[in-house]
């Protein structure tokens, strides 16, 4: 005689409901320790202008260049900086917890220039609707764009020198975990590329003092846990240099946010996702994410950062959810592959 056992059914949905359970309350203590990361770190962000030392190095260094493969763009320039005494003759491209690889141009950042040099191409068509307009957006009136671990900053200083080309009031956060890579590479490259936007517009002995004011207008450059950086955003004390007067708040959404190699280990893949659930804009806002498809042996990479802008959309506010998907990829055939992803925050019935 034949025996059913219709419980064992209702035990799988059950079964099934206590696993759905079960992620959204790691997800919700992952959130949780995050958003105490960002209370405890807010008072040691430092938010850093410019020095008389950047000046002086943009008149006085010979910077290398990158070519954006662009006809109508302009290719972009940087200080090649081999060794800093900061890391006391270690040679390395990453040490935990001290300094997170600033000094290094990585490839990934150079891929995500020229895909933002193919998108700010008028005479170009893309195919990345929502890229396009985010980006396009962000280098206008009252555009913005963040870029988190920027070390030397090119995919943001693009932004901020087509902004100056543009005659646009745009701000552009550069972030990044080492306050000596920010002061020694990140506002030199920012000047730098500011100063060849403006030579093209005016040709005088000005321009360095000009590209200066252009930061201390439209430009921060904030040191320290990008956590600690998300909760002076939230509660708006981040304020443009040069607007201490009027008051002009960096808001705390975003039309665009670069991250370039912020995805090497789980850690960071989280922490990446989460900024960019806390500070794009809903729906219209756009992160990139250049990266390589896996870093062996420490857990990043592509697919970690979709798995973790899926925990992160579990403890989301109500009706929210980060969607991930992949719009470039770039394979030599002799190198770990490398993708550009697109990140929406978008409303949960779309």
């Amino acid at each position: 005689m034949f025996k059913f056992d219709f419980a064992s059914s209702t035990g799988s949905a059950d079964h099934a409901g206590d696993s759905e359970n079960d992620k959204k309350a790691e997800a919700d203590r992952m959130i949780a320790k995050m958003a105490e990361r960002a209370r405890m770190s807010a008072n040691s962000c430092k938010l850093l202008n410019t020095s008389s030392a950047s000046t002086d190095k943009v008149k006085s260094c010979v910077p290398e260049r990158v070519d954006l493969h662009s006809s109508s763009i302009d290719g972009l320039h940087y200080y090649f900086l081999p060794q800093h005494t900061e890391l006391s003759e270690k040679n390395t491209d990453l040490i935990p917890g001290e300094y997170e690889g600033g000094l290094k141009v990585w490839e990934c950042s150079l891929d995500l220039c020229r895909f933002l040099a193919h998108i700010m191409d008028e005479s170009t068509v893309s195919d990345c609707q929502n890229v396009t307009e985010a980006v396009r957006r962000s280098i206008g009136n009252g555009g913005s764009a963040f870029e988190l671990g920027c070390g030397h900053g090119l995919p943001a200083c693009l932004l901020l020198r087509e902004s100056v080309r543009r005659h646009t009031d745009s701000v552009v956060v550069f972030s990044d975990f080492n306050d000596f890579v920010l002061r020694d590479v990140t506002i030199p490259n920012a000047l730098l590329n500011v100063c060849c936007s403006l030579y093209s517009q005016q040709d005088n002995d000005s321009v360095v003092d000009d590209a200066s004011q252009v930061l201390l207008r439209q430009s921060i450059f904030a040191g320290g846990d990008w956590m600690g950086l998300s909760r002076k955003l939230s509660q708006n004390e981040v304020l443009l240099p040069a607007s201490q007067s009027e008051k002009r708040v960096v808001h705390e959404r975003f039309d665009v946010i670069l991250a370039s190699e912020t995805t090497y280990t789980t850690e960071s893949c989280q922490d990446t996702a989460y900024l960019m659930s806390e500070h794009l804009k809903v729906d219209i806002g756009v992160g990139l994410v250049a990266t390589k498809r896996f870093y062996f042996g420490v857990g990043g990479g592509a697919d970690a950062f979709s798995q973790a802008a899926d925990k992160v959309s579990e403890s989301q506010s109500p009706g929210l959810r980060l969607v991930v998907k992949t719009i470039q990829s770039y394979d030599t055939g002799n190198a770990n592959i490398r993708d550009l992803l697109e990140v929406r925050l978008v409303k949960s019935n779309q």
